[in-house]
């Protein structure tokens, strides 16, 4: 996505759109934190900056639905 942030919520939201999902009992996404990533930074939870991201995310999700393109 390009996003300094969020880029993986973005593209499963952009996959979402266009394909079936499935429900799987097992952790398909491990989340891990370290100091020096984007999101420990002050940056991340400015408000302006997720409002961006958040646009970007759901502008792309939107175009990709409007398609009318499913798999």
């Amino acid at each position: 996505m390009a996003l300094p942030a969020s880029e993986d919520t973005g593209l499963l939201l952009a996959l979402g759109v266009v394909a079936p999902g499935w429900f799987s009992s097992e952790a398909g996404l491990l989340y891990r934190k370290w100091e020096g990533q984007v999101t420990a930074a002050a940056s991340h939870v400015d408000e302006a900056e997720l409002a961006a991201r958040i646009a970007v995310v759901e502008a792309r999700a939107l175009a990709l639905a409007n398609l009318g393109w499913k798999n």
